[in-house]
C-alpha cells in the first residue's frame, strides 16, 4: 500500500478520534516500528520510527526545512530504552511533496533489517530532500524550466545515448549537477538553450562561464527552436517516459536518470501541470563557439565584476553554424 493511500486511510477516521494519534504501522518485516500516523486535532502528517537511544546517539543533527522537521519524542510505550522519530509535515502548501518524500524514505528503509543502519538512511535520505526544497519550488519547475529540461533531455535522447550508449551518454549530462555546460565529453562541451520565439530569437546566458572555451576542448552551443502549444506535441513527462523505456535494459543508466532528474527538480507528481504543454521541434541549430562569437568572458570582465547575464542574438551565432554530423563526430571522438 502506498504512504498516500494510507494516509487518505487515517484521516477517513478522524472524525471518531478527536486528540492524540491515529496511526497504522508499516513495515511489518523489519524489527523496528515504522508508523503513519495524523495527530489530532491539528490533522498533522507524521512518519514515525520508534527506535533504541543508541541507535540516534547524543550528537545526532536532526535536518529541517520548510517542509518537514524532525522530533525526538517519548510517547506512551516507550521505556526508558527507547525514543520515537517524528517526520513532522509543517507546512500544507508541501503536502505532496511531503507525501513523495516519506514514500521515498519508506521504500528505502524497507530493505533495510538493521535498525543503526535504517536510522542512518532516514537521516540521509532527509538530507537529500532538505538540498533539494532549498533549490526548488514545492509546485515543481517554471515554464522557463521546463522548456530548457526537454532541450537537455531532447539532445541526451537523439544525439548522445544513440552514439555512446545509454551508460556513458547519461554519464556525460553533468548539468543536472551543477557544472557550466549541460554536456561534456571528452574532446567537447556542449551548452543546450531552447527558445519559443517566432523571429528575433535570443538566447539568453547565465554566466560569464557559460560560453568560456577555455579548458573544455570544442565549445558547441546548441540551439532548440520549439513550438510550444497546449496538448499538443511532445510533453516534458512524455519525454521522461520516453528515456525511461530507452533505458529499461540498462538499471544502473535508468538508476543514474532518475538521481539527475531528481537534482534537476523534475518529481512525477508535478506531471498533470507539466503535460499541459506540448513541444515540436522547430529548427536545431549547432554554433562552434570560438573567436569572436558573441559572448562575454571571464577574461573580458574587470576586477571586481562577476555573475554577468546577458542574452545573445540567434542570427548573429549563424556564422558560426556547423553540420551535425560534426558534432557527432566530436562526441564520438572521431573528429580530428
Amino acid at each position: 500500500m502506498t504512504v498516500k493511500n494510507t494516509w487518505k486511510l487515517l484521516e477517513d477516521d478522524t472524525a471518531s478520534v478527536p486528540s492524540g494519534y491515529i496511526i497504522r504501522r508499516l513495515l511489518p518485516e523489519v524489527t523496528y516500528d515504522v508508523y503513519l500516523a495524523i495527530e489530532r486535532p491539528s490533522n498533522t502528517r507524521l512518519l514515525m520510527m520508534r527506535v533504541k537511544h543508541k541507535s540516534i546517539g547524543k550528537a545526532a543533527v536532526f535536518p529541517n526545512s520548510n517542509c518537514f522537521e524532525v522530533r525526538r519524542v517519548a510517547l506512551p510505550g516507550d521505556d526508558d530504552a527507547h525514543v520515537t522519530l517524528q517526520l513532522v509535515l509543517i507546512n500544507s502548501r508541501y503536502n505532496d511533496i511531503f507525501t513523495r518524500l516519506v514514500q521515498d524514505i519508506v521504500d528505502e528503509i524497507a530493505l533495510i533489517a538493521d535498525e543503526k543502519n535504517a536510522v542512518v538512511a532516514l537521516f540521509i535520505r532527509l538530507r537529500r530532500w532538505q538540498a533539494f526544497l532549498e533549490k526548488h519550488s514545492p509546485e515543481g519547475l517554471s515554464q522557463a524550466q521546463q522548456q530548457g529540461l526537454y532541450g537537455e533531455l531532447w539532445f541526451l535522447r537523439q544525439i548522445v545515448i544513440p552514439q555512446l550508449g545509454s551508460h556513458q551518454g547519461i554519464q556525460c549530462w553533468t548539468g543536472a549537477k551543477g557544472t557550466q555546460q549541460d554536456f561534456q565529453f571528452q574532446h567537447c562541451a556542449i551548452e543546450v538553450k531552447t527558445t519559443v520565439a517566432k523571429q528575433h530569437q535570443k538566447l539568453a546566458i547565465t554566466s560569464e562561464r557559460q560560453l568560456d572555451d577555455t579548458s573544455t576542448g570544442t565549445l558547441i552551443l546548441l540551439h532548440l527552436s520549439l513550438d510550444a502549444r497546449e496538448k499538443r506535441g511532445e510533453s516534458l513527462p512524455d519525454i521522461v517516459v520516453s528515456l525511461r523505456s530507452l533505458l529499461e535494459n540498462d538499471p544502473i543508466a535508468k538508476e543514474e536518470l532518475e538521481i539527475l532528474l531528481f537534482e534537476v527538480g523534475y518529481l512525477d507528481i508535478h506531471t498533470p501541470r507539466y503535460e499541459k504543454i506540448g513541444y515540436s521541434l522547430r529548427e536545431v541549430n549547432y554554433f562552434k563557439v570560438e573567436g569572436d562569437f558573441p559572448r562575454i568572458i571571464e577574461a573580458d570582465l574587470p576586477n571586481g565584476v562577476g555573475d554577468v547575464r546577458y542574452t545573445i542574438s540567434v542570427a548573429e551565432c549563424r556564422r558560426f553554424s556547423m553540420p551535425q554530423l560534426d558534432v557527432i563526430s566530436i562526441i564520438g571522438g572521431s573528429h580530428e
